[in-house]
């Protein structure tokens, strides 16, 4: 009878080791592998005590679209207060700087209100990955978000760079 206990949990334990992940699982552990790699690389912390992924959403063409939009629309109104500053205190210099940038910002704005607009991207494919995560270090915890993109590499958002939408 003891033997055949042995090789009965002999049989478990091979059958447990053998399991195969569901996708859904093989999905978890690659954003939270892309979490990880974000506080380590990108956030500059190695010591943290660990790393939550909190909560996970898909980000599709016109998503993105809408996200960069509005990044750049904070964006232009941080350069138009910082540029009424200029004017006030009548700084030449950065005012011709100012207006670069905000030339930038509007071309910017400009493509992607089209691409909101655009039939095309409205489409429910994959783009990104966005992730929510918070660390914790020292007892103390600070969130995160960070983007990977499909083949789970992580993602920098810069409106001005890295355009993935080729519309």
């Amino acid at each position: 009878m003891k033997r055949y206990f042995g090789v009965f949990c002999f049989a478990v334990l091979c059958l447990c080791s053998c399991h195969q992940k569901t996708p859904q699982e093989v999905l978890n552990e690659n954003l939270q592998h892309c979490a990880s790699t974000y506080v380590q690389q990108e956030l500059g912390i190695n010591d943290a005590d660990s790393i939550v992924v909190n909560r996970t959403d898909t980000i599709t063409e016109m998503g993105y679209a809408k996200l960069v939009l509005e990044m750049l629309e904070n964006l232009e109104y941080q350069y138009k207060m910082m540029y009424d500053e200029a004017t006030v205190n009548n700084d030449e210099q950065k005012l011709q700087y100012l207006e670069i940038y905000l030339n930038q910002i509007s071309t910017q704005v400009d493509y992607f209100r089209a691409v909101e607009e655009s039939e095309t991207a409205d489409n429910q494919q994959l783009l990104l990955y966005l992730i929510s995560g918070s660390y914790y270090q020292k007892g103390e915890k600070e969130d995160f978000i960070c983007f990977a993109n499909p083949d789970f590499t992580l993602h920098i958002l810069d409106p001005f760079a890295d355009n993935l939408l080729n519309l």
